[in-house]
């Protein structure tokens, strides 16, 4: 097996694993489940949205720093993973032992074993964004990319199907799933062993976080793409951390059981799953700048329908909103990283990495807030403004120079 075929089965068998935690440790419907059966209010679940999607970004850049001029990322992707695999097992300890315990020790207990499991994600992405650049050029990439995306939602699918089993039928359903992770993300790590990485050349000395973000003014005045894809993914971020309450909405407007929950994570699955065999046709077209506008115009749709679904209709008429956040997660996964990676190069990947993920305040902020809000002012305000933001999105996208875009100026 030559050394790109090599590569692409690793990765491959990484993303097919991987999927099953992603499953498994679900952010908009396994978690809010988990702390809304627990007896946590909107603000515990902004918290815990605010761990899991905002604090990574935030980050990042520090990370950026210190793998930017290193001439390997694999011993450092491998470190990443190992950390998210014991913060995988803490939690599952949590659960198990925490019974006893007060509300609060609990959810501290939880929140401190996801930060570590998030921050080793963030320590983690960076590595394989560089590592997927270096291996897979041009349009080698793209093909990756969609091949990932098909082996995922394969993986997604049968874990879903196993995530309902299991929460249907267990009485230790969550520390079941989290134990389940944990051995799935440690064997997907065995895919990168195998991994041929050619090293570069130091040519750029250790820069720290301060340092980065006083060169961040001319980076953005050098690539006003980057300016205008932060100001997007900070709209279109709205709309991402606002997923995990749409399992609360349900839960407040309609009562079900944890087979129940299953049921949805299922139909959200499906979704992603039916929306990739378009989305292909698409990328394979028009490249991922399409993709962003799809983005976008799901986010401006799905709020509104939500909110007229949980005011007018019975509960069967609700089950459609999760299959629109699953054609919304699909067209995420499929643009978020790839447009980053196209728009930047080796030299500087990790750096646009960090710095995308630094500026991605919304994430990091959004999910307090809008728990807050929430609780005081209703969903209405919150998923109307998290609406309007997604479709302001389409106008900075519209102004993005993607290789698309310069293949018909050529």
């Amino acid at each position: 097996m030559d050394r790109d075929k090599q590569n692409m089965a690793a990765f491959l068998w990484h993303a097919a694993l991987l999927a099953v935690t992603t499953t498994f440790t679900d952010i908009n419907t396994v978690f809010p489940a988990l702390i809304l059966g627990m007896g946590g209010t909107k603000l515990h679940l902004g918290i815990l949205t605010g761990i899991m999607v905002g604090i990574p970004l935030a980050g990042q850049l520090l990370f950026a720093g210190f793998l930017h001029t290193k001439p390997r990322k694999k011993p450092y992707l491998l470190m990443g993973i190992f950390l998210r695999v014991l913060a995988l097992v803490l939690l599952t300890l949590f659960i198990v032992r925490g019974k006893s315990w007060s509300l609060n020790w609990l959810l501290s207990g939880i929140y401190s074993a996801l930060l570590i499991f998030t921050l080793g994600g963030a320590f983690a992405g960076i590595s394989y964004m560089d590592l997927v650049g270096k291996s897979f050029p041009g349009e080698k990439r793209r093909i990756f990319v969609l091949r990932r995306q098909g082996i995922i939602a394969v993986g997604v699918l049968i874990s879903a199907l196993l995530t309902r089993l299991i929460m249907g039928r267990t009485g230790n359903s969550y520390s079941l799933l989290f134990g389940l992770s944990a051995l799935a993300l440690l064997l997907a790590s065995a895919g990168f062993l195998s991994i041929h990485e050619q090293p570069r050349a130091r040519e750029q000395e250790k820069q720290s976080a301060l340092k980065i973000i006083s060169q961040i003014p001319s980076y953005l005045k050098a690539d006003p793409t980057l300016a205008r894809y932060i100001i997007t993914g900070n709209l279109l971020g709205l709309g991402t951390v606002l997923l995990p309450f749409y399992m609360a909405l349900a839960k407040d407007t309609y009562r079900f059981d944890g087979a129940m929950t299953g049921n949805l994570i299922l139909v959200q699955i499906g979704g992603m799953i039916l929306s990739n065999l378009l989305w292909r046709r698409i990328v394979r077209k028009g490249g991922f700048k399409p993709m962003l506008r799809i983005w976008g115009l799901l986010g401006f749709i799905t709020p509104p329908v939500a909110l007229a679904a949980s005011f007018f209709l019975p509960f069967r008429f609700f089950i459609p909103v999760f299959l629109l956040t699953g054609f919304y997660l699909g067209a995420q996964k499929v643009t978020s990283d790839a447009v980053l990676m196209e728009i930047s190069n080796e030299e500087n990947r990790a750096l646009y990495t960090g710095i995308f993920g630094t500026f991605n305040i919304t994430l990091a902020l959004f999910p307090i807030i809008s728990g807050g809000l929430i609780g005081f002012t209703g969903y209405l305000p919150v998923m109307i403004f998290t609406s309007l933001a997604a479709g302001a999105s389409l106008f900075f996208i519209r102004e993005m120079v993607c290789p698309v875009d310069r293949s018909k100026q050529g």
